[in-house]
């Protein structure tokens, strides 16, 4: 649609554990042909990608800002490996009570004041990291499946922040990190200008 943008909301893991984990999907790759996770960067989505007007990008990034002025870190853990079904392996990701509520949140806020229809996924939060999923062959599932929980990686780190992705070109760009604990008053975000592949 003319004059809007593709976004999503989610989290990053922090630079080593992104490392390691793009590691792995290249291991996929190697091993299976699967390349289709390593098109964009691993990630934690709070609300799935929807379109926004892009002429109120800056006014959504300072409200979702706002909205989250008052969100305390948290940790965040990678547990062992999960699957939707044959054709999605994933890193399961702790369901801690400040990560499910700073997703209702986002949730509660994209349907009251951006009008977004909720998807079922956002209903139906499962938190995950993903390895491998469309180009996941249903024969080749078992043997990736061994070999990602051989592989698995167990972590911990602290959320101080999420992000809002764009859709540029086919890539995915940040627009803006949302810091926990400040307010516009205190902190607009800028873009970072970090890409990644869609």
């Amino acid at each position: 649609m003319k004059g809007t943008g593709k976004y999503f909301i989610g989290l990053l893991p922090p630079p080593a554990l992104e490392t390691t984990l793009y590691q792995l999907k290249s291991e996929l790759k190697a091993h299976f042909q699967i390349k289709y996770a390593l098109q964009s960067p691993s990630h934690l989505t709070l609300k799935m990608p929807f379109r926004y007007k892009e002429g109120k990008e800056r006014e959504l990034v300072m409200r979702l800002t706002n909205l989250l002025e008052a969100q305390e870190p948290f940790p965040l853990q990678l547990l062992g490996i999960g699957h939707f079904g044959r054709r999605n392996i994933h890193h399961q990701i702790a369901a801690s009570a400040p990560l499910i509520q700073l997703q209702i949140l986002l949730r509660s806020f994209c349907k009251r004041y951006l009008h977004l229809i909720e998807e079922l996924s956002d209903r139906n939060f499962q938190p995950h990291i993903t390895l491998a999923y469309k180009d996941l062959k249903p024969n080749h599932f078992e043997e990736v499946l061994e070999f990602t929980h051989k592989n698995a990686v167990r972590d911990e780190f602290l959320v101080d922040k999420a992000y809002l992705m764009k859709n540029v070109e086919g890539r995915w760009k940040v627009i803006a990190p949302l810091d926990f604990g400040t307010g516009v008053e205190n902190s607009i975000p800028t873009p970072k200008g970090e890409i990644f592949s869609s």
